[in-house]
C-alpha cells in the first residue's frame, strides 16, 4: 500500500475484508481507530468509537456492508472513545441478535448504559467467538493497559487488535508505521505511566507473541506491519514503566517518590472509578494537596457551543455567560503564556491574591478546536518553585486525560437525561406520564406503609372536556389542558407528585398527607381556576372546571387499590353535579 496517497476519507482495507473505518480528528495526537471485519450477516466492529466520529464511521461501514449485518461489537474496555457511539448505532439497527462482545469486567460497567443488548462475555466463552467461517481469539492481558484487559485475534488474517497496547501519542497521524524507532518514542509517553510494572507488561507480551501476529492494530497510534512487531516488542519489555513520566533536574528523592504515588492513585481514578467529575477532580485535588497546598481547581470547556464550569467550590456543572469564542481566544492566551497568571474574576469569584497556575487542555467539539483552560489556584502561603512546576507538568497532563474522558462521560449523562426526561413526562403538558406514575406509586404505597405516615390519592378530570373539544376544536383542547397542568402545577407543594393519567385525566400522589388536608389543597386550586376569569384563547374565553375523588391509605394492598378508589370517588362527584370533590 503507497503510504503517501492513502484517501483517509474513504474506509481502507487493510487485510482481505479487514477495514479501518476510522475518523482522523484534526490535530488530535491521540487518534482513535475503528476497525471492521467484513463477515456477511456475521460482521464484527471492533471499538466502535466516539460521537466525534460515529457520523463518518457509519458513512464508511455502509460503504462496505449494510449497517445490520454487523453482529457482534467488541468493546476492548468501557471508556467513551469507544462506546459512546453505540446508543446511536443500535438506535439504528436495534438490539435483537446483536452482542456486545467483551470481558466480564466490562460488560460489568457497560451494562449501566442499559442498551437492551446481550453480552458475550468471552472468559465464559473459551476465549473465543466463532462467526461462520471466522474466528477471533482474545488474549488475556491483565493491567497491561487501563481499562482493558483483552486483546482480540484474527485467525483468518493473523491480525492483533490490541487495544491499548501499542497505543502512541503521534503529532502528525499516519495509519501505519513507518519509521519504527521514531514510533517507539512515541509509544513511551503513552506507555510509561500506562502500565503499572514491566513484569505485567511481559507477561502480556508473551501472550501476545504467542499468537504470532502478522499484524497489529491497536486504538490509538498507527498499525503496525509485521516487520516491525520484534522491534517493537523487543523495546517495550525493556522499556521503564510505571514512573508515569521522568522528573527532569528534581533532586528531592522522598518527594518525587511521593509524587509518583500520588499520580500511580490519580491514574487509577482516571481508568477505574466511575463517580462524577466533581468527585474525581475533588479526588484529584485530595491527593495534590499531600504535596501542595492547593484549594481550589476550576475548569472551563466547550461544549455544545456551550461554555461550562467545572470547579470544585461548586457540585454541579455550571454555565458561564463567558462566550465560545472568548473561552478560544483565553486558551490562545493560555499557550503563548504558559506559566503565568491569569484574570478569573470575570469568570468566577477568585482571590487574585492566591498564586495559581493555568494551562490549556484539548478536547474537540464539532468544530475540532481546542476549547479547555484548568486553573490550578494554590493557597495564599504557598510559593510553586521551579522544581514544583516540574512535578506540576505530571499532573497537568493526567489532568487532561482525565478532562478529557470525563467531558465525554458529561455528554453521554445529559443525553441519557434529556432521554430519560422525554420517556417519563408527557409531551403535551411536560408533567410526568402514566409510565414514571407506574415507577414511583408504588415505592410511595409501600414507603407510606412500611413508615406509618399517610399518604393520599387525588383523581381529577375535567368537567365536560368533550364539549370543548367538539365546540372550540383539539388544538384549543389541548390549550386547555395546558392551562391547567399550570394551575395544578404552581398550587402543589414540592413534596407532591403531579401525572397526566390519560386523557384530561390528572393524578396528584400526596405523601404525609391525610385525605382532609388533601381536600384543602384542591378547593385551593379550585378557587385559583375560578378566581383566574376564565381562559382567553383568541376572541373567545373558556370557563372549565373539574370534579376530583380522594383517597386515604387505610388498608389497600396494593397503590393499585387506591387509586381505583379515587377514581370511584371521582366519578361519584361528577353524578353529584361536578365541579365538587368527593372523599
Amino acid at each position: 500500500m503507497d503510504m503517501e496517497t492513502i484517501d483517509y476519507k474513504n474506509p481502507i482495507e487493510i487485510a482481505p475484508k479487514v477495514w479501518w473505518v476510522g475518523y482522523v480528528l484534526p490535530d488530535d495526537p491521540f487518534q482513535c481507530h475503528v476497525y471492521l471485519i467484513e463477515n456477511g450477516e456475521n460482521s464484527i466492529l471492533i471499538d466502535p468509537g466516539s460521537k466525534l466520529t460515529w457520523d463518518v464511521t457509519r458513512k464508511k461501514i455502509l460503504n462496505i456492508i449494510p449497517l445490520e449485518n454487523i453482529k457482534y461489537i467488541i468493546c476492548h474496555h468501557q471508556d467513551p472513545d469507544i462506546t459512546s457511539c453505540i446508543d446511536d448505532l443500535l438506535s439504528e439497527i436495534g438490539t435483537k441478535d446483536r452482542y456486545i462482545v467483551t470481558h466480564w469486567r466490562t460488560a460489568t460497567l457497560l451494562k449501566h448504559y442499559n442498551w437492551g443488548i446481550d453480552f458475550y462475555e468471552v472468559d465464559q466463552n473459551g476465549w473465543k467467538l466463532k462467526a461462520d467461517d471466522r474466528e477471533i481469539e482474545f488474549v488475556f492481558t491483565p493491567y497491561m493497559h487501563f481499562a482493558g484487559n483483552i486483546c482480540s485475534f484474527d485467525k483468518k488474517n493473523k491480525i492483533l487488535f490490541s487495544s491499548d497496547i501499542f497505543g502512541a501519542f503521534t503529532e502528525t497521524f499516519r495509519l501505519f508505521v513507518d519509521d519504527p524507532k521514531k514510533y517507539f518514542e512515541q509509544m513511551k509517553l503513552f506507555h510509561t505511566h500506562y502500565m503499572p510494572s514491566r513484569e505485567i507488561v511481559n507477561h502480556g507480551l508473551d501472550m501476545i507473541e504467542k499468537k504470532d501476529p502478522q499484524l497489529i492494530a491497536p486504538q490509538h497510534g498507527s498499525i503496525i506491519p509485521k516487520k516491525m512487531i520484534p522491534y517493537l516488542i523487543s523495546r517495550l519489555r525493556k522499556l521503564d514503566v510505571g514512573i508515569y513520566l521522568q522528573f527532569s533536574g528534581y533532586k528531592n528523592v522522598h518527594r518525587l517518590t511521593k509524587a509518583n504515588e500520588i499520580l500511580s492513585k490519580i491514574f487509577e481514578q482516571i481508568s477505574f472509578t466511575t463517580t462524577t467529575i466533581y468527585e474525581k477532580i475533588g479526588t484529584v485535588m485530595m491527593l495534590m494537596n499531600e504535596l501542595f497546598a492547593l484549594e481550589r481547581v476550576v475548569c472551563l470547556s466547550s461544549i455544545d457551543g456551550k461554555v461550562i464550569i467545572f470547579d470544585t467550590f461548586i457540585d454541579h456543572p455550571k454555565e458561564t455567560l463567558l462566550e465560545e469564542k472568548n473561552l478560544f481566544e483565553l486558551v490562545e492566551e493560555t499557550l503563548s503564556k504558559e506559566g503565568s497568571s491569569f484574570y478569573l474574576n470575570k469568570i468566577v469569584d477568585v482571590d487574585l491574591h492566591n498564586e495559581y497556575l493555568a494551562y490549556p487542555f484539548v478536547t474537540y467539539n464539532e468544530h475540532h478546536s481546542v476549547n479547555g483552560v484548568c486553573y490550578f489556584l494554590f493557597s495564599k502561603e504557598e510559593i510553586i518553585n521551579e522544581e514544583d512546576k516540574e512535578i506540576l507538568k505530571n499532573f497537568k497532563k493526567l489532568f487532561s486525560i482525565m478532562l478529557m474522558k470525563e467531558i465525554g462521560h458529561y455528554r453521554i449523562q445529559k443525553e441519557r437525561n434529556e432521554l430519560l426526561y422525554k420517556v417519563i413526562t408527557d409531551s403535551l403538558t411536560k408533567l410526568y406520564n402514566r409510565y414514571y406514575l407506574e415507577e414511583i406509586a408504588s415505592k410511595e404505597f409501600n414507603k407510606a406503609k412500611r413508615h406509618g405516615y399517610p399518604l393520599s390519592v387525588v383523581m381529577i378530570d375535567i368537567d365536560n372536556f368533550k364539549d370543548i373539544n367538539d365546540n372550540y376544536g383539539h388544538d384549543v383542547g389541548d390549550i386547555v389542558l395546558k392551562d391547567f397542568a399550570r394551575i395544578l402545577q404552581i398550587n402543589l407543594r414540592e413534596s407532591d407528585f403531579l401525572f397526566r393519567f390519560g386523557g384530561e385525566e390528572f393524578l396528584i400522589l400526596m405523601p404525609f398527607t391525610t385525605n382532609k388536608d388533601a381536600k384543602k389543597v384542591i378547593e385551593r386550586i379550585r378557587r385559583a381556576l375560578s378566581g383566574k376569569g376564565g381562559l382567553k384563547v383568541a376572541d373567545k374565553t373558556i370557563y372549565y372546571t373539574f370534579s376530583a375523588g380522594i383517597s386515604q391509605y387505610s388498608n389497600e394492598k396494593s397503590v393499585m387499590e387506591l387509586i381505583k378508589k379515587a377514581d370511584k370517588m371521582m366519578y361519584l362527584a361528577k353524578q353529584k353535579g361536578k365541579n365538587r370533590t368527593q372523599l
